[in-house]
């Protein structure tokens, strides 16, 4: 995947709310910026931080900038929490992911009758398979922990995932970590015990986890390698 605007550096200097944050530019301006990503975003909030925005300005926006990239110890991670979609979207389009099987058919966003949304449902061979993509930013001492706040609906669809493959369906749970020093994810329990406890579950319900790390070379992010994983 590929940003397509310009990449303007600045500075990270303060958070407002979830989607607001203050950065300088590089002749010293300061600016409210768009943060496309409503977690905690623990770890990646140090002021001083080198970032990188696009220039989104068109009517209708309240800001000009998005914050999409940071500089941290071990190089650029990705923000943006809709970037993972994008990646898995490009990777089933030219052929699948690791372990799933050939596709035939790919929808996005799709309804189920439980009220969610999940973000893929696949057509493969005679049955269909559901896919949710998280986005990981947070990685500490080579682990990266999801989530890195309360999620109610990442229980929630972890519960339908597994309601699904009851049904007959295949259902995966797709962990993208925007970073590349991750040597292995889990749960951030401490944070989300229920989350931890229902990925577990999800987990011996039959639901396939995936963990997939990026290399992030912006302007351009890919899938490179796949993570293992330890949900005790």
């Amino acid at each position: 995947m590929l940003f397509s605007a310009p990449l303007v550096p600045a500075r990270f200097l303060e958070r407002q709310k979830r989607f607001l944050a203050l950065v300088e530019l590089p002749e010293g301006r300061r600016e409210w910026v768009h943060v496309p990503n409503s977690g905690a975003l623990t770890g990646c909030l140090d002021p001083g931080q080198e970032i990188l925005l696009t220039l989104d300005a068109r009517p209708g926006r309240k800001t000009a900038y998005t914050w999409r990239f940071l500089r941290g110890p071990a190089g650029w991670i990705c923000i943006d929490t809709l970037a993972p979609n994008r990646v898995v979207a490009e990777a089933l389009a030219a052929g699948g992911l690791p372990g799933l099987p050939p596709i035939r058919r790919v929808r996005a966003e799709v309804s189920i009758p439980q009220g969610s949304r999940l973000d893929f449902v696949l057509e493969v061979e005679d049955r269909l398979l559901f896919l949710e993509v998280k986005s990981v930013t947070w990685v500490e001492d080579g682990v990266a922990l999801f989530p890195d706040g309360v999620t109610s609906r990442g229980r929630r669809h972890l519960e339908h995932l597994g309601d699904l493959v009851g049904q007959g369906h295949l259902a995966w749970n797709v962990f993208v970590v925007q970073r590349h020093d991750a040597r292995l994810l889990r749960p951030a329990a401490a944070v989300d015990p229920a989350y931890a406890r229902e990925l577990a579950a999800a987990a011996a319900r039959g639901v396939n986890i995936l963990v997939i790390q990026e290399k992030v070379k912006p302007p351009e992010i890919t899938l490179a390698s796949l993570l293992p994983f330890d949900l005790t």
